[in-house]
């Protein structure tokens, strides 16, 4: 299928872009790099009347580092998440999700903002940046918000965003060189998007976990870390923290996998993330 008619803009400027969004608000949807909105677009699940290609708009990409935080523009591509020495050497965590999106093919077009935006419940960008208490710079010609990945997705495909906004910046905590991290997920193929996706950084004395693919948005797992918190890091503490996790959630059932395959998969990737982080 081909998509349905659409008017087309493409922006210099990030402010040109704003005022296009105000001025169309609800009607027009953001390009990025298309990896998701595209397929949509030509299956007429989406249907915007204008699109705004934000590929050309100076100032939306790059990677940078400051006293406190690595700095990711949005517009940034997916592989330079690995490629680039800053994100590995500050936020290891983060590229070693990236090596799970899709392939070198799509990441060298799909970006680091439009992956949040669209806000997949099993994507491995946001889960990472949930475990990383990641900060987003929002902005629209109303002015700058910040808000915390944490908050920041509402439900499946729905994020905090509103209509004239557009995602700028992603500002990540500095991790110290001796913190240890795990990334591991499951998915019927590589390149797939993953059935369940286990995050989890350990940077003394804090320690940091997240799961993709069990709920609607990316669970940061409050139970099990404050369990490991109070009763310290052994087998018993990470199997009572575990339970404890589990025991309110609802997990998501679908035709990828029902709702208990889940819960017994995520299981097994904390066990593994946490005794490949955790001392002995």
């Amino acid at each position: 299928m081909k998509p349905a008619a659409f008017e087309f803009f493409r922006p210099q400027t990030l402010d040109e872009a704003l005022r296009l969004l105000a001025e169309h608000q609800d009607d027009a949807r953001l390009l990025a790099g298309g990896q998701s909105l595209v397929p949509l677009m030509n299956f007429r699940l989406a249907t915007p009347g204008v699109l705004i290609d934000l590929n050309r708009a100076a100032g939306l990409a790059g990677i940078h580092v400051d006293d406190a935080f690595l700095r990711i523009r949005t517009m940034t591509r997916q592989q330079e998440l690995i490629d680039n020495p800053l994100v590995t050497t500050h936020a290891p965590l983060l590229a070693a999700a990236a090596r799970f999106v899709g392939h070198i093919q799509t990441r060298s077009r799909g970006t680091i903002g439009g992956s949040l935006a669209y806000a997949d419940p099993s994507a491995e960008l946001p889960v990472a940046l949930v475990a990383l208490d990641a900060r987003l710079e929002i902005k629209s010609t109303r002015g700058t918000r910040e808000v915390a990945a944490r908050g920041f997705f509402r439900d499946a495909l729905v994020s905090d965003l509103a209509p004239d906004e557009i995602l700028i910046e992603i500002a990540i905590p500095r991790v110290r060189p001796l913190a240890r991290f795990s990334f591991r997920e499951f998915s019927r193929r590589h390149g797939d998007f993953a059935i369940v996706a286990a995050a989890v950084q350990y940077d003394p004395p804090q320690l940091s976990i997240a799961l993709a693919g069990i709920e609607a948005v990316p669970r940061l797992c409050t139970h099990l870390m404050d369990t490991l918190h109070m009763n310290g890091l052994s087998r018993e503490s990470i199997e009572l923290g575990i339970d404890r996790e589990f025991a309110d959630v609802t997990p998501n059932t679908d035709l990828q996998a029902s709702g208990e395959f889940r819960c017994q998969l995520a299981r097994v990737l904390l066990r593994d993330c946490l005794s490949e982080v955790l001392p002995t």
